[in-house]
């Protein structure tokens, strides 16, 4: 993995994601272009179903688009890493903005803006860190159904 400059953006959530095996971790470079997040879904997909992940899919390419459309408004080229270990899969996704991510309240007036909370309603725990090389990666880890309780844990924070 590449060294990153750790920063804690927000108490509740950790800058260093849990440590993944490299061995099953699958990495793309994107365009910003609006068939990106198409191209994401597609390679987390494959990763999911190699893996036979399962009812768990879902989740993670919900994810997995919430953090590359926030990336694809950088409007640079960017990265996407989907990676897993045991019972967590995790996403990351690099790009060359080194701005925090925004977070935005609840509103019932906004129609946008609500991506990272659905990361962290759908995800075990997220955060990001600033990268030695530049840019920042956001990263999100997801429970796997054989290691959470019977109903996923996406679910019940939701």
């Amino acid at each position: 993995m590449c060294a990153s400059r750790e920063l804690i953006v927000d108490p509740g959530h950790s800058s260093a994601p849990p440590e993944i095996a490299e061995s099953a971790a699958y990495q793309l470079p994107l365009a910003p272009h609006p068939i990106a997040a198409e191209q994401a879904r597609v390679l987390v997909r494959l990763a999911c179903t190699g893996w036979k992940l399962g009812d768990v899919v879902d989740v993670v390419l919900l994810v997995t688009v919430e953090l590359v459309t926030n990336a694809l408004k950088i409007g640079e080229v960017f990265r996407v890493a989907v990676s897993r270990q045991a019972g967590t899969v995790l996403i990351e996704v690099w790009d060359s903005s080194e701005a925090a991510p925004d977070r935005q309240r609840e509103s019932v007036d906004r129609v946008d803006g609500r991506g990272l909370l659905l990361v962290e309603a759908c995800s075990k725990d997220w955060g990001w860190r600033l990268e030695d090389q530049g840019g920042k990666t956001v990263w999100a880890a997801i429970d796997l159904p054989d290691t959470s309780s019977a109903m996923p844990h996406s679910l019940a924070r939701i």
